[in-house]
């Protein structure tokens, strides 16, 4: 059986600013967090935190 060739995801013509994938990610990245807490994970927490801190940051070119 012949396999086929992985598939491209065309991101080319997505606007950051319409499809804000960083705010998303430290959005979710906080949500996590504060389930990791929760459940007494405090250093998943913290490293969870820790990704938020960096997806709010400026992506750099």
């Amino acid at each position: 059986m012949e396999k086929s060739a992985p598939r491209r995801r065309e991101t080319a013509s997505l606007d950051p600013v319409d499809y804000p994938i960083r705010e998303y990610v430290a959005a979710m990245a906080m949500e996590l967090a504060g389930m990791a807490r929760w459940d007494g994970d405090e250093r998943l927490a913290g490293l969870l935190e820790s990704a938020a801190d960096l997806a709010r940051r400026t992506a750099s070119a």
